[in-house]
């Protein structure tokens, strides 16, 4: 049996032995997450000492963004609910679509009040309005109620700036205008089949019992008189999504160089904007409703404390997402779904689908999900990002069942059996997901760059090159800045284009000649080919680990190699595409260095601008390395790649009489 098949055997028990401990034994999902990570480390050979601190890793990863998103987004549904913008945006859509409409109304105030908070969240905000309107109408819970969930459900898993979806957005780089645009486009028709389309058909063949008690609780509430406009309500929770909107389309239209561009990605950014809004909506919401500010405190802290477990929950499914990428598991599924030719689309599609059947969170199913599929996407040219993130949302969304807590609170609240759930709340989720793929697989063949899917690579070449951009590309402190600009623009009636390039030697992916640190030491353009160009190993170093050590490099598989490259922190956290400068980057300590001099290694490549210590006292790793003759490729982008042997081209620009110079970087998987 071979070690992948090994893998994905321990793969498929822990996912297993999730269903059970959740749906049979009643386990927390926090604590069976724990558990399973733990044991599928431990199974595939990772010291113990390293799966607690993968785990832990892939907590704070993943909280580090996430919580924060959290937070604000939960606050602002909160002053949303208490105001009564909530209220006021759902009684003018259902007075704008008459009462025989109602449940296509529910379905757009779903998708619009849902943005900014979680699922959970948003359906305890809109459920009063559901028995109101049901008790108004005489209308049946269910007609009402499934086109609310799937407008809830649709937003939590596709449309940024929900959190679950902005998960996605940043493990695939996708843009997050384009995201919203083409969420839009799939999440519509989507949430009206399975909402309003599907809630007519089921709901007379579903007899409800006549008393509800969480009616009666929710339906008597005391209605505002002075709840605010319509125009100020919606502007409020559609300003994040406006916000992000702006900062893509200056992306597309503006000078990387322009202020005003630098501007709009600042407020574009997903905290900044939520942050812009909540705070909008202190004054919108809040004191412009005669709220003091004691007021707006409590309910900032009120509605944080129920965010904890859903926090917890997420935080525990980045834990197992990184075990299963540092015990080889994400490895050997990316390896088998390279060797199967499968579209990446629906590879992530059925990923996040078996995923969230196995652990019954769609966030757990999207985060693990794309950190699976992200490398492969990477290698595959015409895949766009952003339908990437909607596949996998998609995904995330398939066949909710008992393992699910979205279940048992549809079930709770509409006061349904089990089976009356299953043909409902989980046909409608399955809907989602079978719909979802469906409307974005027919977008791919409109969208540039999506479909058909074409060989990965010219001759399984990958590029493992960073890409040069003024506004995204990291310098090293002290460095030139870059910058590029036009001489002549065809978009501005010139007759062609003609661009003028200004940056250090040193950008980007590049190398450094012995010149660099030793005196009298060859310049980049009388460097060999030969140490340039042949087989080369990609060594994963964890996350935790910053300074690449004699310790630390001895527990790799490196004795042997003649060119070895180092993927570490800076690629797990895609350091090589943040314009911000992290003197945290993992680096090369000297003594690593002095072995792999003396071991005849003729290439040392690392995933960020520098292989040296920031700060260092001396340049000692750099001159052990350059003093022996060995170039230094630094700022590789080895995101595509996974740790293991490959074939190594990398070629800098001849520059004569200088110390270094940016260079292309490609490499081809070897055959085994």
């Amino acid at each position: 049996m071979s070690p992948n098949t090994q893998l994905l055997l321990l793969a498929f028990g822990a996912v297993v032995a999730l269903i059970v401990l959740i749906a049979r034994f009643k386990l927390h999902p926090f604590v069976v997450l724990i558990l399973v990570s733990l044991a599928l480390g431990t199974a595939a050979g990772m010291p113990v000492g390293n799966v607690v601190k993968a785990f832990q890793d892939g907590v704070g990863g993943v909280l580090g963004f996430i919580a924060i998103v959290v937070a604000l987004g939960t606050m602002l549904g909160k002053l949303m609910a208490e105001s009564g913008g909530a209220t006021r945006i759902a009684t003018t859509l259902i007075a704008l679509f008459g009462e025989r409409r109602v449940h296509w109304a529910i379905m757009f105030v779903a998708f619009i009040v849902g943005i900014p908070v979680f699922f959970q969240v948003g359906f305890v905000l809109l459920v009063p309005l559901v028995f109101t309107i049901a008790r108004r109408t005489g209308m049946s819970l269910v007609k009402i109620g499934i086109p609310l969930v799937a407008g809830l459900s649709v937003v939590h898993g596709m449309v940024p700036p929900h959190p679950a979806a902005m998960l996605a957005v940043g493990a695939y780089q996708a843009d997050v205008g384009r995201t919203i645009a083409y969420a839009l486009l799939v999440g519509l028709p989507t949430a009206a089949l399975a909402g309003p389309i599907f809630a007519s058909w089921i709901a007379p063949r579903i007899t409800l019992p006549a008393e509800n008690p969480m009616a009666e609780q929710f339906g008597g509430g005391v209605s505002r008189d002075n709840m605010p406009g319509f125009g100020i309500s919606l502007f409020t929770v559609l300003l994040p999504v406006l916000l992000m909107l702006c900062a893509s389309a200056a992306a597309v239209a503006l000078d990387p160089a322009s202020p005003v561009r630098a501007g709009l990605d600042f407020v574009g950014g997903p905290i900044v904007a939520l942050l812009l809004a909540l705070l909008f909506s202190f004054w919108s919401l809040g004191y412009r409703q005669h709220f003091t500010r004691d007021q707006i405190l409590k309910f900032a802290n009120d509605c944080l404390g129920p965010t904890a477990t859903i926090l917890l929950v997420i935080g525990a499914g980045g834990g197992f997402n990184r075990v299963l990428i540092e015990s080889g598991v994400g490895k050997a599924i990316a390896d088998v779904a390279l060797g199967s030719h499968a579209s990446p689309l629906l590879l992530a599609w059925t990923v996040a689908a078996l995923i969230r059947v196995a652990t019954g969170s769609a966030t757990v199913a999207m985060t693990t999900a794309a950190g699976i599929v992200a490398p492969i996407s990477a290698v595959t040219p015409g895949t766009s990002a952003e339908l990437l993130v909607l596949a996998t949302g998609a995904g995330s969304l398939m066949l909710s069942h008992v393992n699910d807590s979205g279940f048992w609170l549809i079930k709770e609240f509409f006061n349904m059996t089990v089976p009356q759930t299953l043909k409902t709340w989980t046909v409608a989720e399955t809907i989602i997901g079978v719909a979802g793929l469906g409307f974005t697989l027919l977008l791919s063949l409109v969208v540039s760059g999506c479909s058909p899917r074409v060989q990965s690579t010219a001759e399984g070449w990958i590029d493992v090159t960073a890409t040069l951009d003024p506004a995204k590309t990291p310098v090293y402190q002290g460095d030139a800045p870059m910058k590029f600009d036009f001489l002549k623009d065809m978009r501005r009636g010139d007759i062609l284009t003609l661009s003028v390039y200004s940056m250090g030697a040193h950008s980007g992916t590049h190398i450094d000649a012995p010149m660099h640190f030793v005196a009298h030491g060859a310049p980049i353009d009388q460097v060999a080919l030969d140490p340039l160009i042949g087989a080369a190993r990609v060594i994963d170093i964890p996350d935790s680990v910053q300074a690449i050590d004699a310790a630390e490099l001895n527990q790799h598989d490196w004795k042997g190699a003649k060119r070895v490259l180092f993927r570490t922190r800076s690629t797990l956290r895609g350091w090589m595409d943040e314009p911000s400068f992290h003197k945290d980057f993992a680096y090369i300590a000297p003594d690593a260095a002095q072995l792999l001099a003396d071991a005849g290694v003729v290439l040392v490549g690392v995933d960020y601008i520098s292989a040296e210590q920031f700060g260092a006292p001396a340049p000692r790793t750099h001159q052990i390395l350059l003093g022996r003759g060995i170039p230094i490729v630094e700022g590789l982008d080895l995101r595509p790649v996974q740790a293991g042997d490959y074939d190594l081209i990398v070629l800098p620009l001849k520059v004569r009489g200088h110390e270094g110079a940016p260079a292309r970087a490609i490499v081809r998987k070897k055959s085994t």
